[in-house]
């Protein structure tokens, strides 16, 4: 809700940290299970939110 609503550079900057979070736990759960799949899948999500990161609060 807080990227889809776009109420304004930093509450969308902090969803995308939330997503951001998110995305480096479940990379951390296909780590320990084994699940390469989910961990490149993540990884990449982890990269796209740092992007949004930085579009929203680093500029």
């Amino acid at each position: 809700m807080m990227t889809a609503s776009n109420l304004g550079a930093r509450i969308t900057g902090w969803g995308f940290a939330v997503f951001t979070i998110g995305s480096i736990c479940w990379s951390l759960v296909g780590f320990w299970s084994g699940q390469t799949h989910l961990v490149a899948t993540n990884v990449f999500l982890t990269l796209v939110n740092l992007v949004g990161i930085w579009r929203w609060l680093g500029r």
